[in-house]
């Protein structure tokens, strides 16, 4: 009798069979549980960022997700608070890549519409660095997200208001005197007349 099957008896496969079923509900039941533990907690976080954006007043903590962490500085960045929407970014860090971002495409739109409304109230050199520093955060949120044509188009605004240069490097010609005593070592005439 080496190759007859087993059987258990009606009680035990009965038994085996309840134990699966409630190991199932049980399971069921906490997959359950924990989906609408997240369901409510996607709803609190979409509530939390349309009263952000909506204007009102919501504290974070660290522990916010990046989304809700962009929102809080949107929020400051319309207040007028860009030093603590910029602090927002660096505690974003490099976990949220499209997350910063966005935020630092805000930054270069606050400074970029900051440096248009005073363009014509303030010399241009008081206007130039604003601009140079939208252009700044553009450019980093062009090194997170190459692909978002918003900040490359309003980069490229920047860029024709400001032009970058670089800074001239100073020739020996620059920094020779014009004074008479430098004049005996060149050959020709004083003053460089022929």
């Amino acid at each position: 009798m080496l190759g007859s099957p087993v059987s258990l008896p009606h009680r035990h496969r009965a038994g085996a069979a309840r134990g699966v079923a409630l190991a199932a509900l049980a399971g069921g039941l906490a997959l359950a549980g924990w989906g609408s533990v997240r369901l409510w907690h996607d709803r609190a976080q979409r509530e939390q960022i349309a009263a952000l954006d909506a204007g009102h007043d919501v504290r974070l903590d660290d522990t916010a997700p990046p989304a809700m962490l962009v929102a809080r500085a949107r929020f400051l960045i319309s207040h007028g608070n860009i030093d603590a929407a910029r602090a927002i970014a660096d505690r974003i860090g490099g976990t949220a890549p499209a997350a910063r971002a966005s935020l630092f495409y805000a930054l270069g739109n606050a400074h970029l519409r900051h440096a248009l409304d005073i363009f014509k109230e303030v010399p241009f050199r008081v206007v130039s660095p604003i601009i140079v520093m939208a252009k700044s955060e553009y450019r980093q949120a062009l090194q997170l997200d190459p692909d978002n044509w918003d900040a490359r188009y309003n980069y490229s605004l920047a860029a024709a208001l400001v032009r970058d240069t670089a800074p001239s490097q100073p020739t020996a010609g620059d920094q020779m005197s014009h004074e008479r005593a430098a004049w005996p070592d060149i050959s020709g005439a004083p003053n460089g007349l022929p």
